[in-house]
């Protein structure tokens, strides 16, 4: 299992850079997770648009989907031009309804809703959701090929529930918004980098990368703070190649 960094900042993508997306590889199956702004360039330097299996976002905020409206067009045209014969599955929690509404489109994109709990198989990956605590419903994804095991947080608050989803992952994906003094002022809706270092820890993951950045912080701040909760802390980097 392998896991390509294609985006990982909030709100906004930096110059160059694009908001949240992850391009996870099996031996022959290719899953998009999130598809924030910047994403659909970005993609296409590691595989063809039309060659993915499916596309999964944890909720329906711009920095996660705003780049689908674009891929439905490319899609679209990958179906008439006889490169693909089948529709992408887009799996997401269905609120808010007008936005999920938009996610069928011709005979490139299906719609598919996913129900937290429910277990689902796409290719040789099997997906589980649990509801996180943010301001959209919003799951995050535990991820297994049967060997490596992949747990992604999505957006959320810290809350219990979620350290036992991590529960001996080989990675755990994080989002780190926040540094401590955020929370201490009052910030809510995410984690900040320690609290990801202590989920990862609670948890027994063996490795964490922090995700979802502002791209105003300093990568030195974010890793001094979950470092010393969790030594295996990295911060995530575009276009690197995670081996799970």
């Amino acid at each position: 299992m392998r896991l390509i960094i294609l985006g990982c900042y909030t709100p906004y993508p930096p110059p160059g850079g694009a908001c949240l997306g992850y391009l996870l590889k099996g031996e022959k199956t290719q899953v998009l997770l999130e598809f924030g702004s910047g994403v659909m360039a970005r993609l296409q330097e590691f595989i063809p648009f039309w060659e993915l299996d499916a596309i999964l976002l944890s909720h329906l905020h711009g920095d996660h989907m705003s780049d689908l409206g674009v891929y439905r067009y490319a899609a679209d045209q990958a179906i008439i031009e006889g490169k693909r014969r089948s529709p992408i599955p887009v799996w997401a929690l269905p609120e808010p309804e007008e936005v999920f509404a938009t996610f069928t489109y011709k005979e490139a994109l299906r719609s598919q809703k996913i129900e937290p709990g429910q277990e689902i198989t796409i290719g040789e990956f099997t997906f589980t959701f649990l509801l996180t605590r943010h301001a959209l419903p919003c799951v995050a994804m535990r991820i297994t090929d049967g060997n490596k095991t992949l747990v992604y947080t999505g957006d959320t608050e810290y809350f219990g529930e979620l350290v036992d989803f991590a529960k001996g992952a080989d990675l755990l994906l994080a989002e780190a918004t926040y540094l401590g003094v955020d929370l201490e002022t009052g910030a809510t809706g995410h984690l900040s980098a320690g609290q990801a270092a202590q989920i990862a820890h609670e948890a027994g993951v063996k490795r964490l990368i922090l995700t979802h950045l502002r791209s105003w912080y300093k990568v030195s701040d974010l890793l001094g703070e979950a470092r010393g909760l969790f030594p295996y802390s990295q911060v995530a980097v575009e276009r690197a190649i995670v081996e799970v």
